[in-house]
């Protein structure tokens, strides 16, 4: 099933990169957009604001500080580096494919204004990469009781799914730039921790 999600991850990053642009897929980004300018409330304008923070560098990068430092204590260095190389990672492959693409931001009626490129969606790529890593961490570490794992499993799917929707949200992302950020996000975060793995396993085996 893993491996399943990751070729269709792939395959869908690759293809939206070349086919954004189809007629059919505008008519579908701007249909859902749309759809979301005529449900705005004055409510959802401030609770999707408010979402919108959790996945932007202001929030993640203070949790990961404080993991951090909690990694630190617990000796815990090859997840430590793993961390940072998925932070940083994803934001600056973010920003090179987003200066490849150069694909501007949508025009309708965007409650925030963001200067550069939508394509792929920044916070949907580092908010999956980064907060599924921490959900690796956190439930390899205190290994949470059966019956609380589907409560964290759902605390954390759904906050990136509201991240996610807040973009759409406040017009500031067409549905393929998240689309595409969910898909390479997801890409980064499996094949770093199979690394993970594979480098963990082997000092283990040294170490025996």
């Amino acid at each position: 099933m893993k491996w399943f999600l990751v070729i269709l991850s792939l395959l869908l990053f690759v293809g939206l990169i070349f086919a954004f642009q189809i007629p059919l897929l505008i008519d579908f980004d701007l249909k859902i957009l749309l759809f979301f300018e005529d449900i705005r409330t004055p409510f959802f304008d401030q609770f999707f604001t408010i979402i919108t923070e959790i996945g932007s560098i202001r929030v993640l990068f203070p949790l990961c500080i404080g993991v951090s430092l909690y990694l630190v204590y617990k000796r815990c260095f090859l997840e430590l580096v793993c961390l940072w190389t998925l932070f940083w990672g994803s934001r600056w492959l973010n920003f090179l494919l987003k200066e490849w693409v150069q694909r501007d931001r949508p025009s309708l009626h965007p409650l925030v204004e963001i200067k550069d490129y939508s394509f792929p969606s920044g916070h949907s790529m580092n908010s999956i990469a980064v907060l599924g890593f921490l959900f690796y961490l956190f439930m390899t570490t205190f290994k949470p009781k059966s019956n609380w794992k589907l409560f964290w499993i759902l605390v954390t799917g759904i906050t990136i799914f509201l991240i996610v929707i807040s973009r759409l949200y406040l017009g500031v992302h067409y549905p393929t730039d998240v689309l595409a950020g969910l898909s390479l996000g997801y890409l980064l975060l499996v094949s770093l921790l199979y690394l993970f793995r594979v480098i963990r396993n082997k000092w283990l085996a040294d170490s025996s």
